[in-house]
């Protein structure tokens, strides 16, 4: 048996859009996410489709068009994420896979990539010489 990617798991690059349009429609109404983002007109789901398929096994999108890893580290550079913002960021990703269907294995596999990418974005958020919420 071959193993699945987890892009492969989550259903394809519809799939991963699903989610992130579900996510975002959360993200620009809750009060202490939408602070974040800087301009609610970008087109942000498109681009985290785009870096979650890469990372969970699709096409390098992310990288081809935007720069990959790097450049998602350093949109994250001066936000200065809490712990209350990363935490909720969690939340509000699993409850739009939830809302569109991802089943139990996906949500199990996919927990370590969210946990992770949440910490690091938290972590580069802060400047070098301040501690910040780590």
């Amino acid at each position: 048996m071959v193993a699945q990617t987890l892009f492969e798991l989550a259903g394809g690059s519809v799939a991963i859009r699903r989610i992130t349009g579900a996510f975002y429609e959360r993200v620009f109404t809750d009060p202490l996410l939408a602070p974040l983002f800087r301009d609610p007109g970008d087109d942000h789901a498109e681009r985290l489709a785009m870096w979650l398929t890469e990372l969970l096994g699709g096409p390098a999108e992310h990288t081809a068009s935007r720069g990959g890893f790097v450049v998602m580290r350093g949109a994250h550079v001066g936000l200065r994420i809490s712990n209350e913002q990363r935490q909720r960021w969690v939340a509000l990703m699993f409850e739009a896979c939830r809302d569109v269907g991802m089943d139990d294995a996906f949500m199990r596999r996919f927990l370590p990539y969210v946990e992770g990418g949440s910490t690091l974005a938290q972590r580069v958020s802060w400047p070098g010489d301040e501690r910040g919420p780590r």
